[in-house]
């Protein structure tokens, strides 16, 4: 009876074996077909975070050309890419003005405060150029707007003036840092 007893135990025990891999057969099978009933892959993309504290950029200009020119023209010169692409003429009295505020601007300022006895300190000065630099293609496009016939030259200076004018008064009516 030995024996008898052992078989039927063995025999129980592959029945539970059978029905647990038949049980585990019918979840796997349930899986597969809830993914293929899922026609549209899901991406999840979860938060993204830039830095760019390192990253400091005064002033983005001009056109960037990779690879074919365009309509496949044949250009022997990067001058006649520029030439051809026959942007509004206020772009070269823009470029004129950020040189101008570039170059001409710190210095005058540096000369008015001193000559004035004004005290400023060089980061209220280069706040003071970002935000007329900001302003430049506002003041451009109103002065066209006031004169449609005005000239390139003409317009550089009244704007050119106009800066240092609002610049004088604003640090005539200013009190000082500190």
């Amino acid at each position: 009876m030995n024996n008898y007893y052992s078989w039927q135990s063995y025999i129980q025990q592959m029945m539970q074996q059978m029905e647990q891999q038949r049980l585990l057969i019918e979840q796997l099978q349930k899986k597969i077909e809830e993914m293929q009933s899922n026609d549209k892959p899901t991406t999840v993309i979860e938060r993204i975070e830039y830095h760019f504290d390192q990253l400091k950029i005064e002033t983005l200009e001009g056109t960037l050309q990779i690879g074919l020119t365009p309509n496949g023209a044949d250009v022997s010169e990067l001058g006649e890419l520029y030439a051809n692409q026959g942007g509004p003429p206020q772009d070269s009295v823009l470029h004129s003005l950020q040189e101008y505020m570039t170059t001409d601007i710190p210095m005058w300022m540096d000369k008015y405060v001193r000559d004035h006895d004004i005290a400023i300190s060089d980061d209220h000065k280069q706040h003071m150029i970002t935000d007329v630099r900001k302003q430049l293609p506002q003041r451009i496009e109103f002065y066209k707007n006031q004169d449609p016939e005005i000239d390139e030259t003409n317009l550089l200076h009244q704007i050119q003036t106009e800066i240092r004018q609002s610049m004088a008064q604003y640090f005539d009516s200013y009190q000082g840092d500190g």
